[in-house]
């Protein structure tokens, strides 16, 4: 197992904030080619934990991923369009940053760093990793708040789905629900809409019923 460390600071543009990540942590496998686990401390004083499940990570630059506790990676060295954080995980800081939460935990349904996650659609059962396994199942054992968001996929994915849900012991959140396919919004930059209203007109997350 291997971790990388970085800091940085992400911009709310809508709300004319800027959000300075203290410390985030990966924890990748041996060979960069799995991400288990993203832990994200904001420098605020929130309240707890917010865990964020979504679908798979999609990080492109492995000279990027090797950094050091001591010798962190600025993610805002290279400025905006070529910073390590994605637009997903940067909608999903500002989204707990709007929510007053102060540390971020990001999982994925699948631990397979790819950007096309089609590839994993075509059969994901051939994608179930039993590290992630574990890894989802103790941050769920835990009553932190969980905001579902790994958007509308294909119906081979609703036992895999339902499998982590009956394991939250925290309260199931969103911050938009995507009724025409019934699944919680991907925090994706193609979903700018409807992140960008939430952090406009919304202070808290809905509560899944």
């Amino acid at each position: 197992m291997k971790e990388s460390y970085f800091i940085g600071k992400v911009t709310d543009e809508i709300n004319n904030k800027t959000i300075t990540i203290k410390e985030a942590v990966a924890l990748y496998d041996d060979d960069y080619q799995n991400r288990y686990k993203l832990t994200v401390n904001l420098e605020n004083e929130g309240k707890d934990t917010l865990i964020a499940i979504m679908f798979n990570p999609s990080e492109k630059t492995i000279n990027k991923r090797i950094s050091t506790k001591s010798a962190p990676v600025d993610l805002t060295e290279n400025g905006k369009k070529k910073t390590f954080v994605d637009g997903t995980i940067t909608n999903v800081i500002k989204i707990a940053s709007k929510c007053d939460y102060s540390k971020i935990v990001i999982l994925n349904l699948f631990s397979t760093i790819n950007s096309n996650p089609d590839d994993i659609l075509k059969n994901p059962k051939n994608y179930i990793n039993k590290q992630n396994d574990e890894e989802i199942s103790k941050n769920l054992q835990t009553k932190n708040d969980i905001l579902i968001a790994w958007g509308g996929h294909k119906k081979e994915l609703e036992e895999i789905k339902n499998n982590w849900k009956k394991l939250a012991k925290g309260e199931l959140k969103y911050f938009n629900w995507n009724d025409k396919s019934n699944t919680p919004t991907h925090p994706s930059p193609f979903n700018y809409l409807k992140v960008a209203d939430f952090l406009k007109n919304e202070n808290k997350l809905k509560s899944v019923i």
